[in-house]
């Protein structure tokens, strides 16, 4: 599988950027495959190297999981198997119909049992099941996907050099990769997709500790909006319905929250004039497609200025 060559690096032009005297850029990883899209491709590429096909890879994810989605593709453009243990009551979706075309064996478990993902136990019994398997965490979330994320660098060339990285979070190993990739001086923030983020902080602190970063590279994580994981209302609705128009593709869950963030930030006036953003679109398009129809009803029933 080759990278698709495109540019990656786009600037995103818009009034309220030149009103902020600020340049955002934006990195567009949804472009580098049409399936294994975004982030997924620099964690899952290093998988590439390890395996000889004598066991299937088992992960995590839910019914519309852009890990999973990405994970089946690649497993059947490479030929190796793959399992997929699914959060909730078994159902058919846009994305769980791809992961059985691509030959992926779903296995659906109550959300209870699946907080258990981690639990020694849990493990066993799907070994059991299934027999030996390479276990890859939910999202992907190891030391081989965080090297793997720090090659993003590569796609921007040595002597840009932004003021801020902002990157949307879901399990943290994107931002991870990014600051261990990261120039000297480098400042990544991470928008949250989910409320609280005390124990990803943690989690992501306690990974690096295998790596080195550059001089005074920093990271910090915010929430990004007051919404339960994976929910919209009309303004975010509309935001990403506005953004459709400036053919601009996000995904609900984690890109258009960091998007909605970064918006929010350009009216407040946070940023200095003069300062460069770095926006890394995670991809993770295909995520859409279970929420396309409430998207646009939403976005039909705000009332007021759509932010951008």
């Amino acid at each position: 599988m080759g990278m698709m060559h495109t540019n990656l690096l786009q600037p995103f032009d818009h009034p309220l950027c030149t009103r902020a005297g600020v340049a955002i850029d934006l990195l567009r990883l949804d472009l580098i495959d049409p399936t294994v899209s975004g982030n997924k491709w620099f964690k899952l590429m290093p998988l590439l190297e390890l395996l000889d096909g004598s066991q299937p890879i088992l992960s995590f994810g839910g019914a519309y999981s852009n890990h999973l989605h990405a994970l089946a593709r690649l497993g059947y453009k490479q030929g190796f198997r793959t399992i997929g243990v699914i959060r909730g009551e078994p159902q058919q979706t846009p994305t769980t119909e791809d992961l059985e075309l691509w030959g992926m064996k779903l296995h659906f478990v109550s959300r209870s049992d699946y907080r258990q993902k981690n639990n020694p136990e849990f493990i066993r019994a799907l070994q059991a099941r299934f027999g030996q398997f390479f276990l890859l965490p939910e999202g992907g979330a190891n030391e081989m996907a965080i090297q793997g994320c720090s090659d993003i660098w590569s796609l921007v060339g040595e002597s840009y050099r932004p003021n801020q990285v902002f990157v949307s979070v879901g399990t943290g190993t994107t931002l991870a990769g990014l600051a261990v990739g990261a120039p000297s001086g480098t400042k990544l923030t991470g928008i949250c997709a989910s409320g609280g983020f005390d124990y990803l902080e943690a989690q992501i602190k306690d990974s690096l500790k295998a790596f080195s970063l550059n001089e005074d590279v920093s990271w910090c994580l915010e929430s990004a909006c007051n919404l339960r994981f994976a929910k919209v209302d009309t303004e975010l609705s509309a935001l990403w319905q506005r953004l459709s128009q400036l053919d601009l593709q996000l995904d609900p869950v984690y890109t258009l929250r960091l998007f909605h963030s970064i918006v929010r930030k350009l009216h407040r006036g946070v940023f200095s004039p003069g300062q460069r953003i770095l926006l890394v679109h995670t991809g993770g398009l295909q995520g859409v497609r279970g929420q396309q129809l409430r998207l646009n009803r939403l976005a039909s029933a705000h009332c007021g200025p759509v932010p951008l």
